[in-house]
């Protein structure tokens, strides 16, 4: 029969403190090595400094529940040995084949390759011109020069480009070329909204750069949904950055601004392309400062940098407000 709850006692086996209610520490010494259940005569205010440890089934029932476990301190195993990577991922078959990692320590360092856009400012901003291979998203409320910067832009490259257009006709296009000065015979327009059908004449004209205006009027046809929808944004945007990386082209994707500021369509625009570029209105030259800037993302520099224009009748002028280096 168990003794009357008044004779039971829990006796600290290190400093031989009691206490009438079990705990898992002691609260004299600390101790967490938990308290000792003893009963009737054996109720004293020391035990033996050779009383064994504490049987944990003579415990009460919240011992196991409430004890802490002990801490200890990994020790690093040593390292298999590694015999080669590369034979033991060919013998997978096809799971092992394509690209397999290596160290970062043995990737060999280089810069990126950048093309000068003309424009000293926009230069500034991506941080050195035009990374060949990437895909530049700029966002901009209506009417404040997408298309012309774009087309100086493209100018300025010196290299064969193609620009196109899903909102505007070829003729437009061309007489806002011809009025900024930038109606070259290197610049290809082509008025298409169909994705498949514009990596197709790229291919044939071998272009180094592209600019889609806009990419919410975008669509593949293979794809559900009009353009501009959730499901077309993001198939589009992912198939134009494959593009981008295996043929070393250079995309410039224009996208329109809703009236607060966001990028509309989907943020997953803003993830998967390189750098975000944003233009807009400045308060000098009578309202025809536009002000460029990278704020939020570039992978090939840095961000928080600005560069400024006047808008003109012939097009962007820099404006050297902000000490950018004009021998860039």
């Amino acid at each position: 029969m168990n003794a009357p709850a008044t004779e039971r006692r829990f006796v600290c086996p290190d400093c031989h403190y009691v206490h009438l209610t079990w705990g898992p520490r002691c609260a004299k010494c600390t101790s967490l090595r938990g308290l000792v259940l003893v009963t009737g005569s054996e109720a004293a205010r020391e035990l033996p400094e050779q009383s064994p440890s504490p049987d944990p089934s003579e415990a009460p029932q919240e011992f196991a529940r409430l004890v802490r476990p002990r801490l200890s301190i990994a020790r690093p195993l040593p390292q298999p040995e590694l015999t080669d990577p590369v034979q033991e991922l060919a013998d997978l078959g096809p799971a092992g084949s394509g690209s397999v990692p290596v160290p970062i320590s043995e990737i060999a360092e280089t810069t990126f390759v950048r093309d000068l856009t003309g424009l000293a400012p926009l230069d500034h901003v991506l941080g050195g011109g035009l990374v060949v291979a990437s895909v530049v998203l700029l966002a901009a409320p209506p009417g404040t020069g997408k298309t012309s910067l774009t087309l100086q832009m493209l100018d300025g490259l010196r290299h064969r480009s193609l620009y196109v257009t899903g909102e505007e006709t070829e003729v437009q296009v061309a007489a806002t070329a011809r009025r900024v000065d930038a109606a070259s015979s290197q610049i290809y327009v082509f008025a298409e909204r169909n994705l498949d059908n514009v990596f197709a004449h790229a291919r044939a004209l071998q272009v180094r750069t592209i600019a889609i205006d806009s990419i919410q009027k975008m669509a593949c046809d293979d794809v559900n949904g009009r353009a501009g929808s959730t499901t077309q944004l993001k198939e589009c945007t992912a198939r134009l950055v494959k593009y981008a990386k295996s043929t070393g082209t250079a995309l410039w994707l224009i996208g329109h601004v809703t009236s607060d500021g966001e990028i509309a369509g989907p943020k997953t625009i803003e993830h998967d392309v390189d750098v975000v570029l944003e233009l807009d209105r400045g308060p000098k030259f009578e309202g025809n400062e536009r002000v460029l800037n990278c704020s939020s993302k570039n992978r090939f520099g840095p961000t928080n940098v600005v560069g400024r224009f006047q808008l003109t009748p012939k097009g962007f002028v820099a404006v050297d407000a902000d000490g950018w280096n004009e021998e860039l």
